[in-house]
């Protein structure tokens, strides 16, 4: 009877010894299955020697939230003057303008000083500086002035700030 042929030296892949494999990486050519290769611009590449790398434009890091989270305080602040000033003369048509206005100045804004970087952290910042601003702004004035335009501007707000730092 003949035995069945097997491969005296079958190729397995370099992390999995258990499963037999045809590719290699492409860089330092060891043996690779199909969960452990990496596509990259120029071919297959092991995990070793494919890293992924963040892109710079979602490589958020600390100190770039420090940087928004200053900008957004002083944003806040600033909106808050305006809007009172605002309110003082148009009534409650300053909740309406304001968190519109706050919310384009702060996602433009906070977008610029981190260097046009975008995460979700950022995006929160950004809406929550629109937030912060009219609930200040109506905590100094009178709950009264936002009306269904206000709270609709409001989320308009927030939705126009986080449109520049959104993923």
């Amino acid at each position: 009877m003949a035995e069945p042929q097997t491969e005296p030296h079958a190729v397995t892949c370099h992390w999995h010894p258990t499963v037999p494999t045809g590719l290699s990486c492409g860089q330092c050519r060891r043996a690779i299955c199909t969960e452990c290769m990496v596509q990259v611009p120029v071919g297959i590449r092991c995990r070793e020697c494919g890293r992924a790398q963040p892109l710079p434009t979602f490589d958020v890091r600390p100190a770039n939230y420090a940087r928004a989270a200053i900008v957004a305080v002083i944003i806040a602040i600033a909106g808050v003057v305006l809007t009172v000033l605002l309110a003082l003369y148009l009534g409650g048509l300053a909740f309406v303008v304001m968190p519109l206005g706050v919310g384009y100045v702060a996602g433009e804004i906070i977008s610029r000083v981190v260097n046009l970087k975008r995460s979700r952290g950022l995006m929160y910042i950004a809406g929550g500086t629109v937030v912060a601003t009219v609930i200040i702004s109506l905590f100094l004035l009178d709950f009264r002035l936002l009306g269904l335009w206000g709270i609709l501007a409001t989320v308009g707000g927030v939705l126009i700030a986080i449109a520049r730092v959104r993923l």
